[in-house]
């Protein structure tokens, strides 16, 4: 698939510098994890799939069962030490998002049900006002796991990652770039 060759080459590209140049050592640990952008935007039944699937195993090329972790633990290089403080953050954060999100996903419904039967505005703003309590919770909760992750990884691991989070927000151009790149 074009699109994610251009990914792995642009993360690629990333994470070895460009290629020619020598490598420095990085003195001085990397910036933190940026949080999610916008907040309106969480897509309660998409963010619930995505948890809820994270465990799911595919079967790779040569037959072994590969998880998002074990993606996740190759990538970044975790010791065993690291993955096992991985498995608790990410546990802790299902435990908190998930009912929030759930509950994120019940208010979105019935501000629809709302909108759509023409509603007592003052309910309306309510609930827009608890969606939006909520999203700001869900934010707390996820910008918390990206502290605690910054805090688990060395430099090189954080560097990583990072490059990871930039590829993921390129993800949405890249179509555009197959003027460029189409083969």
């Amino acid at each position: 698939m074009k699109t994610s060759g251009i990914a792995a080459a642009l993360l690629a590209a990333t994470l070895l510098g460009g290629g020619g140049t020598p490598a420095q050592k990085i003195t001085s640990r990397p910036t933190p994890l940026a949080p999610a952008a916008d907040l309106s935007k969480i897509n309660a039944g998409k963010v619930l799939q995505e948890l809820q699937t994270a465990s799911v195993a595919t079967t790779a090329p040569d037959g072994q069962e590969i998880t998002p972790l074990t993606v996740i633990v190759r990538f970044l290089q975790l010791s065993p030490g690291q993955v096992s403080q991985l498995e608790q953050l990410l546990q802790a954060r299902q435990q908190n998002l998930v009912p929030r999100v759930q509950q994120l996903q019940a208010l979105g419904q019935q501000l629809d049900a709302l909108l759509n039967s023409g509603g007592n505005p003052a309910q309306v703003g309510v609930t827009v006002i608890q969606i939006h309590a909520l999203q700001q919770q869900i934010a707390q909760v996820q910008q918390a796991f990206l502290t605690q992750l910054g805090t688990l990884l060395d430099a090189e691991q954080l560097q990583r990652l990072q490059a990871v989070q930039i590829a993921a927000q390129l993800q949405s151009i890249l179509p555009a770039f197959q003027l460029i790149f189409p083969f």
